[in-house]
């Protein structure tokens, strides 16, 4: 049960991470704390002009996969709440809804980390490697 909740830890930590990027970085609509976040990622990472608009395409890929994913796996939470409250126990179906939403959870995870390496090819060795320690940061912070 440990190694759930802390896979299931892991897996929010780097959706953090990439809702973090998509949502400082490719959000067309720019808000003050979107600005202050934005300007804190150049500072930390010390992104070139170059690289944000390199990254514009990665940004606007993984956004586009993650709002999929996402949508699938609070489709895949409603079918697991309609199975716990059609079964009212623990059945064979509200166990495979649940390994439905384990699923959703890794496809989710298995992209956002795929964006970090994405992000790090368009970087230094530098800044690839502080991207890493960020990403490695909220993995570690997570509840």
């Amino acid at each position: 049960m440990k190694k759930v909740a802390l896979f299931l830890a892991a897996i929010a930590a780097v959706a953090a991470i990439a809702c973090y990027f998509t949502l400082r970085v490719a959000q067309p609509r720019v808000t003050a704390d979107d600005i202050a976040s934005h300007e804190w990622l150049h500072r930390e990472l010390k992104l070139t002009e170059a690289q944000v608009q390199a990254l514009e395409p990665i940004e606007k890929g993984f956004g586009d996969k993650q709002r999929r994913l996402a949508e699938a796996l609070r489709e895949a939470n409603r079918q697991l709440a309609r199975a716990m409250a059609e079964d009212k126990a623990y059945t064979p179906r509200v166990t495979a809804a649940v390994e439905h939403v384990h699923h959703c959870m890794g496809d989710l995870q298995k992209v956002s980390i795929e964006h970090v390496f994405a992000m790090r090819a368009v970087l230094t060795p530098e800044q690839g490697d502080k991207l890493l320690v960020l990403a490695q940061q909220a993995l570690e912070q997570s509840p």
